[in-house]
């Protein structure tokens, strides 16, 4: 059974961003001439990894206080991670919707996303193993956030230098993820390391392209 709290926080939240996409397109198309001059599916490019980027950068901070219960006093509040989840996702997905021309590794990372928040709400965090290592692998994706802001901010600014910064934190969030899964995880959930390989795989093909 979908838990009420977290599909009303999805709902929701896919409706903000779908609002955000707006307003950003709006700001972008008034206060900047580059912009102007760009076809619509990189306009709306720009917008999803601008809007991701600050939106995973307040997921951060929402999520200090319980993933450090988690990993230090072993506390897992369930219903705060499937709430944190379903924001997480819903930035997948309204991406998905908006952007219609996504590169195919992409749209398989989001199409995996959302099928680890099905999982994310069938289970209790407290208890399950699978659920914490997904927390984990979550916690320090959204770590990257700058990462999005550059991906959509590089076709209006000159950033080179935060082009350097980024990929060595892409490069920092994979690794500890990657590591971290490794050193905490006591249980084989071979659904969860098929879609989190999907995942893998964006990451290297973003990994490569940052420092290419």
């Amino acid at each position: 059974m979908v838990p009420l709290v977290p599909l009303l926080v999805f709902l929701i939240s896919c409706c903000l961003l779908y609002i955000a996409y707006n307003q950003t397109y709006n700001y972008f198309t008034y206060d900047t001439v580059q912009f102007q001059h760009l076809d619509e599916n990189r306009k709306y490019y720009i917008c999803k990894n601008v809007v991701k980027g600050t939106y995973l950068s307040l997921l951060v901070i929402a999520g200090i206080v319980p993933v450090y219960f988690g990993l230090v006093e072993d506390v897992w509040d369930d219903t705060m991670f499937k709430i944190l989840a379903s924001m997480y996702v819903s930035n997948d997905v309204v991406g998905m919707f908006r952007v219609k021309k996504l590169p195919t590794t992409t749209r398989l990372h989001h199409t995996a996303s959302v099928v680890l928040l099905m999982m994310a709400w069938s289970i209790d965090f407290n208890t399950n193993n699978t659920g914490q290592l997904l927390v984990l692998y979550t916690y320090f994706s959204a770590l990257a956030f700058p990462v999005n802001l550059y991906l959509g901010l590089r076709f209006l600014y000159e950033l080179s230098g935060f082009r350097y910064f980024t990929k060595y934190l892409y490069l920092w969030t994979c690794s500890m993820n990657w590591v971290l899964q490794l050193y905490y995880a006591n249980e084989v959930n071979y659904l969860y390391i098929g879609l989190i390989c999907i995942i893998i795989v964006d990451d290297l093909v973003l990994l490569k392209w940052l420092f290419k």
